[in-house]
């Protein structure tokens, strides 16, 4: 099936009428499963038009009317899940057509994913019945939608505010983990979609949809194989002009692709092959779920790098030996400051116990001095033409053991109103505490950054890995000519406290 370019999701992703196929009126554990997890997910968020649980024998279904078949349903149906045995989907797809429905996700499972003949040819017979009737199929084997906007999710633990990230994803537990996962970070979603066999709408296009979103600033996407990849292509090269792309690649092991064809139908092809796609199309490819949400974080709040030259500040000792390390065994520079740098740096830190070289071990005057020490090494790195960017990593437990909590806010405020007044990347690591009072506190004050909009990385190596992403990612933008993103403005909340 060749890309369509006309292609419309809005009625996808904004149905104005919604019907669930296989939901239960059991109670307990039972209830939240299957069909129920759907209704519950448009409930929590608000869906703006009707639900109707389709159910043989149902009055009610969770407080709303149940109709027993889909042609017993008054008015028009936007999109209609199935959550049935697949031995019951072709009667339903029937009905579905006779009520001119526009979209279908099929939940249900056991069809070409399980390489059987019967059920490949299963898959097919129903493609060629939604085709003939107008209908798109979302699936089969798949999550579906969560649009927080749209009132759609496949379960009530996601989150209601909206945000500017679109993913696209093969997997639908994957997708569920990005989603929390994600979260988690201060991310905050425009669309996702788990599409499963993708037997009628593909990966791209979804990807299509989303580059032409308003609501969607960066794309982020889970891919096992492709069953057109050049339309994938295609639509990558547009996606990469007007926005980030960020996509995992499964399937990029013997094994893994083995894995790939039972769990989606899917043909993984070769790594080679795919990491010559990023290169040409400007995608930027990652190998991990943290790696993934970390550099679209990183994407959302940070400028894109102009160099690899990186200050390095946190360490001691052997720490700063590690990370510089580490830092270049993932392409980065970790240069010498100028000398104007640390002549100017050495009037106002103490020599002893501190290291005004890169990196740089000044924990101790920054403690002594607070903020006022800070803001004076901040301007100099502004200023100093070595430096692209600074990696700061903060070792929450150890800081806050040794100092009273009352310094914590005035910590916090320094380093985001750092931020801004360096006008380069500031990378923020916050390593995971060795106990569990030092990792709760790790933990609030993580999510305390990300209410003033700001990125933060388990580990060192994850901040540089992706410092390198991104810098691959603009040398494709100047290379093709494509405007640089501008740097993300202040948080209101940043706005309100500075």
């Amino acid at each position: 099936m060749t890309q369509d370019h006309s292609l419309n999701l809005d009625e996808l992703f904004y149905p104005k009428s919604l019907a669930v196929v296989g939901a239960s009126p059991k109670r307990g554990y039972l209830r939240r499963w299957g069909g129920n997890t759907f209704i519950e997910g448009a409930i929590n968020l608000g869906f703006p038009g009707n639900i109707y649980p389709v159910h043989p024998k149902a009055e009610t279904i969770l407080g709303l009317k149940a109709y027993k078949t889909i042609r017993e349903i008054p008015g028009d149906i936007d999109l209609v899940i199935f959550s049935i045995p697949h031995t019951a989907v072709l009667p339903v797809m029937e009905d579905c057509a006779a009520k001119k429905v526009k979209f279908v996700h099929l939940f249900t499972a056991g069809f070409s994913e399980t390489g059987r003949p019967e059920l490949i040819e299963l898959e097919n017979k129903l493609v060629a019945m939604a085709r003939e009737a107008g209908i798109r199929i979302v699936g089969p084997n798949c999550m579906g939608l969560y649009c927080p906007e749209g009132g759609l999710a496949w379960t009530s633990e996601f989150p209601r505010t909206p945000g500017p990230i679109g993913f696209v994803s093969q997997s639908g537990q994957l997708a569920g983990h990005f989603v929390q996962e994600g979260a988690d970070q201060g991310l905050r979603f425009s669309k996702v979609v788990s599409f499963g066999n993708a037997a009628d709408l593909k990966a791209h296009d979804f990807l299509d949809y989303l580059a032409d979103d308003e609501k969607t600033r960066i794309i982020g996407a889970y891919i096992e194989g492709l069953k057109d990849g050049r339309a994938f292509f295609e639509t990558a090269r547009k996606i990469t002009r007007k926005k980030p792309l960020v996509v995992w690649k499964g399937g990029q092991t013997e094994g893994g692709a083995r894995a790939t064809q039972s769990h989606t139908a899917s043909l993984a092809g070769s790594v080679q092959v795919w990491e010559g796609l990023c290169r040409q199309t400007g995608i930027i490819s990652v190998h991990s779920l943290e790696e993934l949400i970390a550099t679209i974080s990183a994407l959302q709040w940070l400028p894109l790098p102009t160099g690899l030259n990186v200050a390095i500040l946190g360490g001691a000792g052997g720490g700063s030996v590690t990370m510089t390390d580490l830092a270049e065994k993932e392409g980065l520079k970790v240069p010498h400051l100028t000398e104007k740098t640390i002549r100017a740096m050495e009037e106002f830190v103490p020599v002893q116990g501190n290291s005004v070289k890169n990196p740089l071990d000044i924990m101790g005057a920054l403690f002594d001095g607070g903020p006022k020490v800070f803001t004076r090494l901040i301007d100099l790195l502004r200023e100093d033409p070595n430096i692209d960017a600074l990696i700061f990593s903060q070792n929450i437990e150890m800081f806050f053991r040794r100092l009273d909590r009352s310094f914590l806010d005035d910590f916090i405020r320094m380093t985001v109103n750092s931020m801004h007044q360096l006008k380069k990347p500031l990378y923020l690591v916050l390593g995971k505490a060795r106990s569990l009072e030092g990792e709760a506190l790790r933990q609030d004050v993580e999510k305390r950054y990300h209410l003033y909009n700001m990125a933060t990385f388990s580990s060192f190596t994850m901040a540089a890995r992706v410092y390198y992403n991104l810098k691959r990612y603009r040398d494709f933008l100047e290379k093709n000519q494509i405007p640089i993103p501008e740097f993300p403005k202040p948080s209101k909340r940043f706005l309100d406290v500075f």
